[in-house]
């Protein structure tokens, strides 16, 4: 009998060793240390799987099953440094319904062989020794028969005991470490133990398994009556924001917002990056650059006094993902460890109307048509499932785009992913669902998410804009002539190879890069013939726009998801490092808002008119474009339900920076982090100073503005989750 205990036990604890050193190995290469904070939460729930181990009666199985526990405890560890290097972000439970999605978009670009190749060495180690204890069993000849035995009860008994102990305990400890109602609530481990808001702090005090465990305890978000009125209350308390007298609901604007997938303004610029967005150009996206300057100033560029109703924001930024980054703009958050489809998805109850606060669910009950257009398919991200139960009446994605007979335009290898259609054809083939034929019956409000800019930036036969483009990009309309059969852009057969001119924007491409790093010149090429293919689906829309006579009653927004991560674009082309993840330059991208009474508000404001357009520098991001859209509609809201501020609202909360008043504006990253215009932390403890050091007394603004942020976040999951909607006083 003693010797099956041992043989048992050492396999038990061949599984804790293995795991223990897996566990260093993570924190080692995440740049964590070396254990978490709070080791032995961790380490009783390491314990609470050793015991099931240990009962198993079979010794083949328990060797099974303790290989394939490492390895996926191994498989999560690649995981979570490969989003983190490419992110900032850790894996979390929502994950699990993107796999598909994840496989889809995998190149080798995120793939780390030094990684790989550690974890499979340990791996491999434990799961070695793991088969010499089984053989040796095996050899022994031991009688599984005596499992079973009183001393085997009394030890499991006993182990038991020894995880629930120290599990509990700690639980305790955590959870009494601040009061649910206090002011230092979020920034407790209390807080982060039941939330893991903050998933690298969250990781790094509890481990991988206390880690997990936190996140999967979480989503049990069912509340008690206090809380319930408690959210409530915190709703119903917020100030009403009624817009500047400039703007109004009366002009009954429409509004496309266009979600541009992975831009960055060096796109629109002369082939040079420029953070002071001195050098945009028409040469290459002349339909961007015209929403931008106005047309007349493409003719007269000395002609300052033209009605040129723009503004774009030098300051907005992304460190983010699509599917958060479109949730912060149409619903004005994203729930936290969980995805659309888990609050909005096949089973949410439309009759519960819990999401009539997001964009279109406002607009919806102003009469607004509301559409959302993909040029993906549009199950991708379950939108299927969940944009009509935030408020969008028409859901169309690639997949049920039709023709003039009532037939599928794409079908077959068009559906896969990567291959992408140009996007101008794609917004000719959706134009009646960006805008609707019955424009003149009631306004609408269009949400269009475009891919043509997406990664991976190679020479893709199925990526049309690619193969329409790349002669345009680097010859430009002098030397190329377009094909009408073809539908792309050819070299001029008639102009010598000798004679062929680059375009202005390669030639700085060329100069820029190419002695250091010449693929990224390549790279670029495939990358701005997406561009392209939006700057022609962009020409489609305004095209309509004006032949329907409407383009001066049309609010339009294009912004950027975040920056080009593929292949490293952005960082090689800003010259960051490729694991930079807090840097605010980096992941600063392109917002655009054209509008009829821009020009007047400025005016009013400033005194000021002639300008090409309205330069906004205030940190933003996507959180803030449903406000600052009802501000510019007239239409007032809780501002309680949306994380951000409109760009004209005057904010009160400022630190000096060079003697200049700079807001205190915070972005929660839902890949890891909060940010303000100059401080990064993951933590509210450790920060990443960009430019210079701060004083406490700004610290200490910048944490109390995150608390603020936090506690409202905090407000929105239970109010997603429980569905309190319909007890909020909303005007």
């Amino acid at each position: 009998m003693l010797k099956t205990v041992l043989s048992k036990l050492m396999m038990v604890l061949y599984f804790v060793f293995g795991a223990l050193i897996l566990e260093a190995v993570a924190f080692h290469i995440l740049g964590m240390g070396l254990m978490p904070e709070y080791f032995w939460y961790n380490f009783s729930i390491i314990m609470f799987i050793a015991i099931l181990i240990f009962i198993i009666p079979n010794f083949t199985a328990q060797y099974v099953i303790y290989t394939i526990i490492l390895g996926v405890q191994a498989i999560l560890i690649y995981v979570n440094y490969s989003l983190y290097v490419i992110y900032g972000d850790l894996f979390s439970i929502d994950m699990f319904r993107l796999i598909d999605e994840a496989g889809a978009a995998m190149t080798s670009d995120f793939i780390y062989f030094s990684v790989i190749l550690q974890l499979m060495l340990v791996y491999i180690s434990i799961v070695i020794l793991g088969y010499f204890m089984l053989k040796k069993s095996k050899k022994d000849k031991i009688k599984i028969r005596q499992h079973y035995s009183i001393f085997n009860v009394i030890l499991i008994l006993a182990l038991q005991c020894f995880a629930c102990t120290y599990y509990i305990d700690e639980r305790i400890y955590i959870n009494n470490l601040a009061d649910i109602n206090s002011s230092d609530y979020v920034s407790s481990d209390t807080f982060l133990m039941n939330t893991s808001f903050m998933k690298y702090n969250s990781y790094s005090k509890f481990g991988t398994y206390g880690y997990f465990t936190n996140l999967l305890l979480g989503m049990n978000d069912k509340i008690d009556e206090e809380i319930q009125n408690a959210t409530i209350n915190y709703f119903n308390s917020g100030n009403i924001y009624n817009t500047s007298d400039v703007f109004g609901i009366d002009s009954r604007n429409n509004v496309i917002v266009i979600m541009m997938e992975s831009l960055e303004w060096f796109c629109f610029g002369d082939g040079n990056y420029d953070p002071t967005l001195s050098n945009l150009s028409y040469e290459l996206t002349p339909n961007i650059y015209s929403l931008i300057y106005g047309e007349d100033y493409l003719q007269d560029t000395n002609n300052m006094n033209i009605d040129n109703d723009s503004l774009i924001a030098k300051n907005f930024f992304s460190k983010s993902k699509t599917n958060y980054s479109e949730g912060y703009a149409i619903l004005g958050n994203y729930p936290v460890g969980e995805t659309l489809a888990d609050i909005a998805g096949k089973n949410y109850d439309k009759s519960l109307k819990a999401f009539n606060y997001s964009m279109p669910g406002v607009l919806s009950k102003l009469g607004y048509n509301t559409s959302y257009v993909h040029s993906h398919v549009i199950s991708f991200y379950d939108r299927d499932q969940t944009h009509s139960n935030l408020g969008f009446e028409n859901v169309i994605g690639k997949d049920n785009v039709l023709d003039s007979n009532g037939d599928p335009v794409y079908k077959g290898d068009d559906l896969k992913w990567d291959h992408w259609a140009a996007e101008g054809d794609f917004a000719r083939n959706a134009i009646d669902y960006i805008i609707p034929t019955d424009y003149n019956e009631r306004p609408f409000y269009t949400f269009y998410l475009t891919v043509s800019s997406h990664g991976s930036y190679v020479n893709n036969e199925n990526e049309i804009d690619c193969i329409r483009y790349q002669n345009y990009v680097v010859y430009g309309e002098d030397d190329c002539i377009y094909n009408e059969e073809t539908t792309c852009w050819e070299l001029n057969p008639n102009i010598p190879k000798e004679d062929l001119t680059y375009t202005n924007w390669f030639t700085n491409v060329l100069n820029n890069y190419y002695e250091t790093d010449p693929d990224l010149c390549e790279e670029l090429i495939y990358y701005q013939c997406g561009v392209m293919g939006l700057n022609e689906a962009i020409g489609v829309i305004i095209d309509k726009l004006k032949e329907y006579n409407i383009y001066d009653e049309t609010t339009i927004v294009l912004f950027s998801d975040h920056y080009s991560y593929y292949n490293k674009l952005s960082n090689r082309v800003k010259g960051f490092d490729e694991n930079d993840y807090s840097s605010i330059e980096l992941n600063t991208i392109p917002l655009i808002i054209s509008s009829p009474g821009l020009k007047e508000y400025n005016s009013k404001q400033t005194g000021v008119d002639d300008i090409k357009f309205i330069e906004n520098t205030r940190f933003c991001s996507a959180y803030d474009i449903i406000p600052t859209l009802f501000d510019l509609l007239g239409v007032s809201f809780n501002e309680n339900l949306y994380i951000g501020h409109s760009l004209f609202k005057p904010l009160d909360n400022y630190y000096v920076v060079d003697g200049e008043p700079t807001d205190m504006v915070i972005y929660y990253s839902n890949t890891g982090g909060l940010f303000c215009k100059n401080l990064y932390t993951y933590n509210m403890n450790d920060y990443v100073f960009n430019g210079m050091e701060y004083s406490e007394d700004v610290i200490n603004l910048f944490n109390s503005e995150i608390k603020n942020v936090l506690t409202k976040m905090n407000y929105l999951h239970i109010l997603n989750n429980n569905y309190l909607y319909s007890y909020i006083s909303t005007r």
